[in-house]
């Protein structure tokens, strides 16, 4: 049975990988929006809580040294600055003065007078307000540098406006990015499990999905080539079941319409050739009844009798003729063919022979074009039908006067044989339906309209084909397509 064609076109990735990929990049992109957000939050979280350290360790320290520096002891700040940094794990202390000048840095014990601060560092204690920053830092032990916080406090007295001195403390921010990096782990730790739970839901989506899908089309494709009989198994609860289903009862319904349909059409075809026979045989009926009620109601001399009998004769065997086609087309159907290899224009030559018989009476012209030397495989008998057939066709076409043509040529691994007349061709409206049962458009009444039907199927038959060219006013061709059996001497030698 010929495969049927997939309507269902084959797809780089099924809808399971696909859904598992959408589950993938759906997970992996809230997972790093997840990151980014809480690493941002966490981030501003820490140097909030940074800047409020540095302020109460500044409020702390400027409120322990308050005497210290308005008696300007910078040995005793410098000493506290020391401990404080001690106690609070800074990265630096340094005090500066209320003129701007550096009194005690941690980083440099060796200060025993005010010595002038930087310029970068002069222009933020011009602002004599707190701020935070992140520089680079670099012990003055020589060890590597470090990024910290760097935090300038006023310290203002109750007693004054102004600013008597600015605490400058570096709070290291290594803490901070561990704690970031330790959580950006943990997150994404519960994403890569997230996301192996996602993957894994995923699939058992899809298959729920894919696998009824999947039924439906292979259900399709069975149906698509002509099998209706089989059910889809589809119990998953949802559309899908339902799907399943509908489809069913389509399927069903497509079943019954059809029984219905041909059941019709066998009916119709057996009224109609019913018709057909109670029509064709009434003709010879009425004319056989004719002639022996004027033999029996009218004195008729011998002679007259002769030709009474012999035109009953006609017509009981133009009866029986038709009534051999209908048996030849109900018997052809059960009939095996018995292939024999031929030479095409040999056996070509024995169809002319019974050919000219069967045109001996007409002023038909017979000639034959024989250029083929291919050896088919064929049932002689049916074969030679099939021709006569034609040829048959060709003379009613004809109406007696005319030219028959018979040839041959081999092409593409084919014999074709051309059956040819000079008549008047077929109308374009009725050329598809030629080939139909019954179809008797301007023939003679001297059969039921199966001779071309009965060609069709014997050339089917033998694995080949038949071709209709037809022009008004300038004849018909039949060409009937048989393939090779084997290539031999013959032909090879009128190839070369």
């Amino acid at each position: 049975m010929a495969t049927a064609p997939r309507y269902f076109p084959r797809t780089q990735l099924g809808l399971r990988a696909k859904l598992m990929l959408l589950t993938s990049v759906v997970m992996l992109f809230v997972v790093a929006m997840v990151v980014i957000f809480v690493s941002w939050n966490m981030r501003s979280v820490i140097e909030d809580e940074t800047l409020k350290r540095s302020l109460a360790i500044a409020t702390s320290f400027g409120a322990s040294n308050r005497e210290s520096i308005r008696a300007y002891s910078w040995f005793r700040v410098q000493q506290n600055a020391n401990a404080a940094k001690g106690d609070n794990g800074l990265a630096y202390l340094v005090v500066y003065n209320k003129e701007g000048l550096r009194v005690a840095d941690t980083e440099d014990p060796h200060v025993l007078n005010p010595l002038p601060a930087e310029p970068s560092v002069r222009s933020l204690l011009a602002q004599a307000t707190v701020l935070s920053r992140e520089i680079a830092f670099t012990p003055g032990a020589g060890g590597a540098s470090e990024i910290v916080f760097d935090t300038f406090v006023p310290i203002t007295p109750d007693d004054s406006p102004r600013a008597w001195a600015t605490v400058r403390i570096g709070i290291a921010t290594a803490p901070r990015d561990s704690t970031v990096r330790e959580t950006q782990f943990h997150i994404l730790q519960i994403g890569l499990v997230a996301l192996s739970m996602g993957l894994l839901g995923a699939a058992l989506l899809g298959t729920r999905i894919t696998t009824p899908i999947i039924r439906l089309k292979e259900g399709s494709l069975r149906a698509a080539a002509g099998d209706l009989s089989s059910i889809i198994e589809v119990h998953s609860g949802d559309e899908l079941e339902a799907l399943a289903k509908n489809f069913d009862y389509m399927i069903a319904q497509i079943k019954s319409h059809q029984e219905e349909r041909i059941r019709a059409e066998k009916l119709a075809a057996v009224g109609y050739m019913v018709n057909t026979v109670v029509h064709d045989c009434r003709t010879p009926i009425a004319v056989i009844k004719g002639f022996a009620s004027v033999m029996q109601e009218f004195e008729t001399s011998p002679a007259q009798q002769r030709e009474c009998l012999d035109f009953i004769e006609f017509e009981v065997d133009r009866m029986e003729r038709m009534l051999d086609e209908i048996l030849q087309y109900a018997v052809e159907r059960k009939t095996s063919l018995v292939f024999r290899d031929e030479h095409l224009d040999d056996f070509v030559r024995e169809c002319c022979t019974e050919i000219r018989i069967l045109l001996r009476t007409t002023q038909i012209q017979l000639s034959s074009d024989l250029h083929s030397a291919a050896l088919v495989r064929v049932d002689k008998d049916k074969l030679r039908r099939a021709i006569l057939n034609l040829v048959a066709n060709a003379r009613e076409a004809l109406k007696g006067e005319g030219e028959i043509r018979l040839k041959t040529e081999s092409i593409d691994g084919h014999a074709i044989i051309h059956v040819e007349d000079t008549g008047s061709g077929i109308p374009e409206e009725i050329r598809a339906k030629i080939f139909e049962p019954f179809f008797t458009h301007g023939k003679s009444l001297k059969g039921f309209g199966l001779g071309m039907s009965i060609t069709q199927r014997i050339i089917r038959d033998h694995a080949g084909r038949i071709e209709l060219q037809s022009e008004s006013g300038k004849g018909t061709t039949f060409s009937i397509w048989l393939p090779l059996a084997v290539a031999s001497p013959r032909a090879s030698a009128a190839t070369g």
